[in-house]
This record gives C-alpha cells, sequence and structure tokens, in this order.
C-alpha cells in the first residue's frame, strides 16, 4: 500500500496493481514502476518522482496535476487518453509510449525525449519545450500559442496548421521542420525568412 505524505527510495513497484484511487504528496526516488498497472488511479497530485522507471507501465486515463516526473523514463508506457497538467516533466524519456488522446495543458517539458510521437489537434499553448527532443514528430491542428521552442532538437518534425503565434523558436533548426500552413506572428516570420536568407547567400569557402 502507498500512503500519501511519504517518500519511498529505491523501491521496487514493478509487476504490480496499484490500488489507491488517488496519490498525493508523495515522493517517489529510484523507484521502479515496470509494467505497473495504475488502471485503478484516478488521480495522482502534488507527487514528485525522480529518476523512476515507468517503462510499459499503463497509465490509462490517470489525471497528473501539478506533479513532477525528473528524468524518468517511460519507454513503451501506455499513457492512452492520460491527462498531465501543469506537470513538470524535465528529461523525461518518452520514446516509443502509446500517447494517443494524451493530454497536455502547461508545464514544463524541457529536454523530455518526444522522438516519433504524434499528436492532433491538442491544445499545447504556454508549454516549455526547451532543448526537447521533438525529432520526426509530428504536430497536426495544434495550438500551440506562447510556447518555448528554443535550441529544441528537430529533424523532420512537423507543425502542420499549428498555430504557434507568440512562440519562442531561438536556436531552432528551421531547414528541419515543416511548417505547411502553420500560422506564425510577424517576428516569426521575419525570422524565418532572415533564416533563409542568410543561408541562401552564405558565400561557399574558397580553397586557397
Amino acid at each position: 500500500m502507498i500512503s500519501a505524505n511519504r517518500s519511498y527510495t529505491d523501491e521496487d513497484f514493478s509487476d504490480e496493481v496499484i490500488d489507491e484511487t488517488e496519490l498525493t504528496n508523495i515522493t517517489f526516488t529510484g523507484c521502479r514502476f515496470r509494467r505497473t498497472d495504475f488502471s485503478d488511479v484516478k488521480t495522482i497530485f502534488k507527487c514528485t518522482f525522480d529518476t523512476c522507471d515507468f517503462a510499459n507501465a499503463h497509465l490509462n486515463g490517470v489525471e497528473i496535476l501539478n506533479s513532477s516526473f525528473l528524468s524518468c523514463t517511460f519507454r513503451g508506457a501506455s499513457l492512452f487518453a492520460a491527462k498531465f497538467r501543469t506537470c513538470k516533466m524535465t528529461a523525461s524519456d518518452f520514446k516509443d509510449c502509446e500517447c494517443a488522446l494524451m493530454q497536455v495543458e502547461g508545464g514544463d517539458w524541457s529536454y523530455a525525449n518526444l522522438y516519433k510521437l504524434s499528436f492532433q489537434k491538442q491544445d499545447f499553448c504556454g508549454i516549455r519545450f526547451i532543448g526537447a527532443d521533438l525529432s520526426y514528430c509530428h504536430f497536426n491542428q495544434c495550438k500551440m500559442n506562447e510556447c518555448e521552442f528554443d535550441d529544441a532538437v528537430v529533424r523532420e518534425t512537423s507543425f502542420y496548421r499549428c498555430d504557434m503565434r507568440g512562440s519562442s523558436m531561438r536556436g531552432l533548426n528551421l531547414f528541419e521542420v515543416s511548417l505547411k500552413e502553420a500560422q506564425l506572428d510577424l517576428n516569426q516570420c521575419v525570422a524565418v525568412a532572415e533564416n533563409f536568407t542568410q543561408c541562401r547567400f552564405t558565400p561557399e569557402p574558397v580553397n586557397v
């Protein structure tokens, strides 16, 4: 049994079924939740997970509020219809996750690995993606206003028909992203134009 207002360090909850309907004010450090079933959990509130392993865990439909997942691994986890609201997901790894209908409202996803994930018509406004790996991600018709994409890693990343007005893109390699039919503000349009102009007119090095 997991109790509120407690701390757990290096505990192994792998293959267990979490019976609690709500996890509140709990700190987990270096714990393992591999293949753990969170199906009975409705809410995770103000919890901290530091360097925890959620590989192949089931968090379908869980509502996660004001919680932190710091350098956690979610590889292969099922996050179907899970909701992350104002959470800190810094440097966590979501490669190969099932994220259909997953919802994200606000929060900090800096340096997270979202490699090859796809999202459709989601509201990602105000989220920090600083330094995040967005390689091969597809954001289709998403609202992405006031986001921070500074220094994010992109490779064939698509923002098809996304509303990106007000988002910062410093250090973003615009040659590796598709902005087809995306909505951009004036400053973003100028930055895109300057980026392509500088590349076009950069002189070739001369061998002497």
